[in-house]
C-alpha cells in the first residue's frame, strides 16, 4: 500500500469523534462541579429548613432537624439556645450568608453563617457535619 493508495478522510467520522469528545469533557466537568457543589448545596438546604422551622415556631421540628442527643443536648436547652427566650428572641427573619469550609479546610463538615433578625453583629455559626447533615454550634 502506498501513499497514493490510503483511504480517504472521512469528514463525516472525524466530526462524529470531535462531538462526542466535546461531550465527554462537558460531563466530566459538571459532575465534578457537581460533586464539590452538593454538600454545600445540602447543608444549605439543611440550614434552610431548620430557620424556617424556626420561623413558624414549630420548636420540636426543629429540634428533630438538629439531630441532638436527648441525653447530651436536651430539649430545655435547645429552647434556651434557640427559643424565644435565646439571645436572638423571637426569629423572624434569617439570611444564610455563607456555606463553607472552615478556616483550615479539610474538615468533616460545613459551618454556615446565617443573619438572624437583620442583626449582622452577632451571627450564628451553624456546623453540618457531612453525610448525616448534624447540626451545632460551630465553635471557633
Amino acid at each position: 500500500m502506498t501513499l497514493l493508495d490510503a483511504k480517504q478522510y472521512d469528514f463525516v467520522k472525524a466530526q462524529r469523534r470531535k462531538t462526542t469528545a466535546i461531550i465527554v469533557a462537558v460531563v466530566v466537568v459538571l459532575a465534578i462541579i457537581g460533586f464539590l457543589y452538593y454538600p454545600r448545596y445540602m447543608a444549605r438546604r439543611t440550614v434552610n429548613h431548620f430557620f424556617q422551622s424556626l420561623v413558624a415556631h414549630n420548636y420540636m421540628e426543629a429540634y428533630a432537624i438538629w439531630q441532638a442527643n436527648p441525653k447530651l443536648y436536651p430539649m430545655d436547652t435547645f429552647m434556651q439556645d434557640w427559643g424565644p427566650s435565646s439571645k436572638w428572641g423571637i426569629i423572624k427573619t434569617y439570611h444564610i450568608d455563607q456555606v463553607g469550609t472552615p478556616p483550615g479546610g479539610h474538615a468533616s463538615g460545613l459551618v454556615a453563617l446565617v443573619t438572624i433578625n437583620g442583626i449582622s453583629t452577632d451571627d450564628a455559626r451553624i456546623w453540618i457535619q457531612n453525610g448525616t447533615r448534624e447540626l451545632s454550634f460551630y465553635q471557633f
